[in-house]
């Protein structure tokens, strides 16, 4: 984007509504956030070619659907290079005229060559998402491939400003919301034997799910997620993400924010954790704040009534026995029942 349209840069590693493990992608916010569709230009970052278009008719996750047209590129800058754009609310030019009508839930190989620079489409009333791939990097650890075996690119994820050249590089660092390293934010946490990290529910397939119906309205690829881990923002909070909590994927801050999931082990036994809503603040005045503009001491902070009471057990290195109890508070949960599910990494 246009350096003056961009309000602020989300890193790498949000849960947030049906992206309940950690995203692969970060955001680049318009300064004016709920402008008009195609209110802003869109620019390759270098030049490739785009590879990969995809579209979307309507709005996708569990709350109220909205239609509207949505694309997503996936740009091929070396054999092993690769970025990625998403949310776009038109394209233009010969972007536009090599992934032509799409409609629906689609998506078609291409090849459109770009130059850095050059316009390929608009944005408005929403975030640009963005994500880099470098295949050279040793792939990142995870507790057990297998659940990504059909979304590996998730191991390659790079540091989205390390390839920008100066001074693009500290003009966008300065936009970035998140203040601490790695500034553009991480999304493997798991650690052999202890509770942080992600968790998929016994039989649901992973990170693709288990349903026939995918890549369609409707399919409910999260369902089985599970991430017991950090803020994106603020690393020092622990954040609670489920894809089924009531019927809806959900997130949580953590009461007291503890334990700590990187010390929870086999040996820790049963614990419980009060869920709250959690909301972002300045941490010098208290004040709230909403993502844009950046500030020095951004703080995520859990408040208000319990929500419910998560319980969680490791009874073995990759297994997790869960279960949720919406509304109650922790005295009120004294342990499992017929309900509980079990968790695999």
């Amino acid at each position: 984007m246009n350096y003056d349209d961009i309000g602020s840069i989300q890193p790498y590693g949000t849960m947030v509504g049906a992206h309940v493990l950690p995203t692969d992608h970060g955001y680049f916010g318009p300064k004016i956030f709920n402008s008009p569709r195609d209110a802003y230009p869109v620019f390759a970052i270098a030049d490739g070619y785009i590879v990969n278009a995809s579209h979307r008719s309507q709005s996708v996750g569990d709350g109220p659907k909205k239609a509207h047209d949505e694309y997503q590129l996936l740009f091929e800058h070396s054999c092993t290079f690769y970025s990625y754009y998403d949310l776009l609310t038109s394209l233009v030019g010969n972007v536009a005229e090599g992934v032509g009508k799409l409609g629906g839930f689609n998506s078609k190989q291409v090849r459109i060559p770009v130059k850095a620079g050059q316009e390929i489409g608009r944005i408005g009333g929403q975030t640009v998402d963005f994500g880099v791939w470098n295949f050279e990097l040793p792939p990142a650890k995870v507790a057990n491939p297998d659940s990504y075996k059909d979304h590996l690119d998730r191991l390659y994820l790079d540091d989205m400003f390390s390839h920008f050249v100066e001074p693009v590089k500290s003009q966008l660092l300065a936009l970035a919301a998140r203040v601490v390293e790695p500034r553009s934010g991480t999304i493997h946490y798991d650690i052999d034997g202890r509770l942080v990290g992600n968790w998929f529910l016994e039989g649901s397939n992973g990170f693709s799910g288990s349903q026939s119906n995918q890549g369609q309205p409707g399919y409910r690829y999260w369902d089985g997620h599970l991430t017991v881990a950090y803020d994106y923002i603020d690393p020092t909070q622990i954040k609670f993400s489920v894809g089924n909590y009531q019927g809806e994927a959900t997130q949580f801050g953590v009461k007291g924010n503890a334990p700590d999931p990187k010390d929870v082990s086999i040996e820790t036994g049963l614990i419980k954790y009060e869920l709250q809503n959690a909301g972002y603040t300045n941490g010098d005045t208290g004040a709230q704040w909403l993502m844009a503009p950046p500030i020095a001491n951004p703080r995520l902070k859990s408040s208000g009534p319990v929500k419910g009471t998560v319980i969680l057990q490791l009874t073995a290195a990759d297994k997790l026995k869960v279960e949720l109890f919406p509304g109650k508070t922790a005295s009120q949960v004294t342990g499992f029942t017929g309900n509980a599910q079990t968790y695999l990494r």
